[in-house]
């Protein structure tokens, strides 16, 4: 079953059929956004967030019924921007992709599929990166026969071009969380190099702690000095705030990419709920 989480409405004319606004829309495994970038403007101020569980449903059933109940997909654009948050991705140096190896890379981490398709990006970061990553074939189909004029990407892709082209993480450790239903994104940089960017499912608080603390190992953090930015579905009164607050002691919430989002945000909900959506918009 599809539910429609959280919805904001603004300036959306439903009644042209066509228009130059921008379509932005993540899609994942237990989640589709949708934002509309207004043309001329500099802000994201219609926003809808759906939830359901891929792995009990058919991705013709989850956008028929995401169709049904969208006011953004009531009308088409011209310019769709999709990001595909899934976590069969593979990170690389640019010197060593090619496109004949790229489901190679794939294989060795994630195993083999037959029912997936290879796609990769470019990331435009100083040091050179290609990101590699599946898409379920039923997936893509239902992404490019809903709309128009579609330009994808991984999620991956632009959360390190945002980071790593940022002063704040050119020395030091800094560890990134953006939290979704059921899926957190870690990136970590050491003084302006990537480590590790990778997704983890989990259903619980300590699940979240477990992660956490296999990481913090593995990578010999410091937990008094590394800089913790947090985002995402993630309520400060949760079990899985509490451990980061206890494991970390430099946390912050990440702050916005671009002025004037949401022009018309009333504060039902935490800012930093929406960081790692509109984030994807600049």
């Amino acid at each position: 079953m599809v539910q429609k989480q959280i919805s904001i409405y603004g300036e959306l004319e439903t009644e042209a059929p066509f228009n130059s606004d921008q379509l932005v829309m993540e899609v994942g495994n237990s989640h589709i956004a949708l934002m509309v970038k207004y043309s001329g403007k500099k802000y994201v101020g219609t926003f809808e967030l759906f939830q359901f569980d891929s792995a009990l449903m058919e991705w013709y059933d989850i956008f028929q019924q995401v169709r049904t109940e969208s006011i953004i997909l009531d009308r088409s654009y011209n310019d769709s921007r999709i990001f595909f948050n899934l976590n069969e991705a593979v990170v690389i140096p640019a010197n060593a992709f090619n496109t004949s190896a790229a489901e190679a890379y794939l294989t060795a981490i994630h195993g083999d599929s037959t029912q997936h398709i290879v796609k990769y990006d470019n990331v435009n970061v100083a040091e050179g990166l290609v990101n590699i990553y599946r898409v379920k074939r039923q997936m893509n189909d239902m992404v490019n026969s809903n709309l128009m004029m579609v330009t994808p990407r991984h999620i991956y892709s632009k959360v390190l071009e945002n980071t790593l082209n940022s002063n704040e993480v050119s020395n030091g450790v800094f560890l990134k969380l953006q939290f979704y239903y059921n899926l957190i994104l870690v990136v970590l940089i050491k003084d302006g190099k990537l480590f590790l960017v990778q997704s983890y499912t989990y259903q619980t608080a300590d699940d979240v702690l477990y992660y956490l603390l296999n990481i913090a190992e593995q990578f010999q953090l410091s937990t008094t000095e590394t800089k913790v930015e947090i985002s995402g579905i993630i309520d400060v009164k949760s079990h899985e705030f509490d451990y980061i607050e206890k494991l970390f002691k430099k946390i912050s919430f990440s702050d916005l990419k671009a002025d004037n989002l949401f022009q018309n945000f009333t504060g039902e909900y935490p800012p930093h709920y929406f960081t790692p959506f509109l984030n994807l918009t600049v």
